[in-house]
């Protein structure tokens, strides 16, 4: 009875072990190791044993509060409270952090243990808009994934110049060049041409406008003598 008082008195002050080791555990980012996770407890309960943390952390496990992974850089276990899927989602935005990249450079980015689910993972993100598709770098490269949409600024930026050397050919200088592919996509954003300017009338192809200073058209009548 004096034990059950006890630890009623511990837990709503937050000395409650295993309370600790789920905050610790809910505040990082990525699994932790069970030294990182006996040094993320509060400084009166670092004093446990790393094997006495280690079979706290297995009964938390084999009761599905908290999920096993592979060791990786470290000789022990590591322990989150979220599944592989969401660690495998956070490991493929860091690699899509400097710049979207195909899936086989993707893939040498991660962690062995993480590419048997990454492919998956990876459709479900694009899927639910988390990552993004980017057509291909070039020819020989296929699809890409990053973290943004694609900006259509980079492809034009790497296709613009080749087009307008192409053209140049043909004669034209590229301030022409220029001034056209202005005109262009201005046509094509407004669905018309540029309209013409206040102080210019519209012109009917083949006719001719009289003078102001003509005098109006006779009716037949009034050539009669």
């Amino acid at each position: 009875m004096s034990q059950v008082i006890e630890d009623s008195r511990e837990a709503p002050g937050g000395t409650d072990l295993t309370a600790a080791v789920q905050r610790a555990l809910a505040a990082s980012e990525e699994p932790l190791t069970i030294s990182k996770i006996r040094a993320a407890l509060p400084a009166g309960q670092r004093r446990i044993g790393l094997e006495e943390l280690a079979d706290l952390l297995r009964r938390q496990t084999a009761a599905n509060v908290l999920y096993p992974y592979p060791k990786y850089r470290s000789a022990q276990d590591r322990f989150w409270d979220r599944p592989m899927p969401v660690h495998v989602a956070n490991l493929l935005r860091a690699a899509l952090e400097e710049g979207p990249l195909a899936w086989p450079q993707l893939r040498r980015k991660l962690p062995d243990y993480a590419v048997a689910q990454a492919e998956v993972v990876l459709q479900e993100q694009v899927a639910q808009g988390r990552l993004h598709r980017h057509p291909p770098a070039g020819s020989r490269s296929g699809e890409r994934y990053g973290v943004t949409p694609p900006d259509a600024r980079e492809y034009l930026r790497r296709e613009l110049p080749v087009l307008f050397r192409r053209i140049q050919q043909l004669g034209f200088t590229e301030l022409r060049l220029r001034e056209a592919a202005m005109a262009v996509l201005q046509e094509e954003e407004w669905g018309q041409p540029e309209p013409p300017k206040a102080d210019q009338a519209p012109e009917t192809p083949g006719a001719q406008q009289p003078p102001a200073d003509a005098a109006p058209p006779q009716s037949p009548a009034n050539n009669v003598p």
